[in-house]
């Protein structure tokens, strides 16, 4: 969460209401701007594919469109060595490590649970 804290030129710190608390506000503008620089990023796309390259975008969305890229089991490899590997490695406080370990192993379980239900609806 974020908060969005304004100091008001006309008001001294200590008189009530010296400071805006508008956590709203704040995410608001946040989401506007991500969508806007996204929007831009998308038309600088366009822009730089070439006219005659129509069939190219249609494969590049059939490519990106295939079940095969998100794979289940993909995901809990790269989750797995993130765990194992990547964050042993960084500099955090050993609860918050410890709650990050849990946090994606917690999400490993839960993609294993869930591929082994899109398995049985399969067979079945």
């Amino acid at each position: 969460m974020s908060i969005e804290v304004r100091r008001h030129d006309n008001r001294s710190r200590g008189q009530p209401s010296a400071v805006s608390l508008r956590p709203e506000a704040a995410g608001r503008a946040q989401t506007q701007e991500f969508d806007a620089r996204l929007l831009q990023s998308i038309r600088q796309a366009r822009q730089k594919m070439p006219a005659g390259n129509v069939r190219t975008g249609a494969a590049e969305r059939a490519r990106l469109s295939n079940a095969s890229l998100f794979d289940l089991s993909r995901s809990q490899e790269i989750l797995t060595y993130i765990v194992r590997e990547v964050l042993p490695g960084l500099d955090l406080d050993e609860d918050i490590a410890k709650l990050t370990a849990s946090m994606l192993t917690d999400e490993i379980e839960s993609r294993r649970d869930l591929q082994h239900r899109l398995m049985q609806a399969q067979s079945s």
